[in-house]
């Protein structure tokens, strides 16, 4: 899973950061020179970047980026902080499935009725954000568990 959650978080943040650089681009171009902005361009940069930030969780697991207190980690002995691994990562598991659970409780409405923003452009933006939600927490608990696994034979190790 490491190796598919590191693939789209690379090839999948360049698309995303130039497809915002662009449609920024011109859309300012648009506003500032000819006098005539976009109905959709704010709209789709922020659909964009909304679903890259939910979808790039599990590459920053998958490359041990996420926010840890490595002060506080430190402090311990080897073999306590194999056992805060392990149950760091049963609780983002847990964690994970409730975000998983009622994201997708709030996806399948949005998806079946084929929910639009409502604004000028009436986009589907909404409808791709939210159902954006569980299937990032879905790839996150998916590399939690691998995470799960490193960690345990650590653990088993250190024991």
């Amino acid at each position: 899973m490491s190796t598919f959650n590191r693939k789209l978080g690379e090839y999948g943040s360049a698309a995303a950061y130039i497809a915002v650089f662009v449609i920024t681009i011109y859309d300012v171009g648009m506003r500032y020179f000819l006098d005539a902005p976009s109905v959709w361009g704010l709209e789709l940069v922020i659909a964009i970047a909304g679903m890259h930030y939910v979808l790039a969780g599990a590459y920053t697991l998958a490359e041990d980026k996420h926010v840890r207190i490595d002060v506080v980690y430190n402090l311990f002995a080897p073999r306590t902080q194999r056992l805060l691994d392990v149950l760091s990562c049963l609780l983002t598991i847990l964690f994970l499935c409730i975000v998983v659970y009622y994201g997708s409780a709030q996806a399948y409405p949005s998806v079946m009725s084929g929910e639009t923003s409502g604004g000028g452009w009436d986009s589907h933006a909404p409808m791709f954000m939210k159902a954006a939600i569980p299937v990032g927490a879905t790839l996150m608990v998916l590399e939690s568990l691998n995470k799960l696994k490193i960690a345990c034979g650590a653990l088993r190790n250190e024991w």
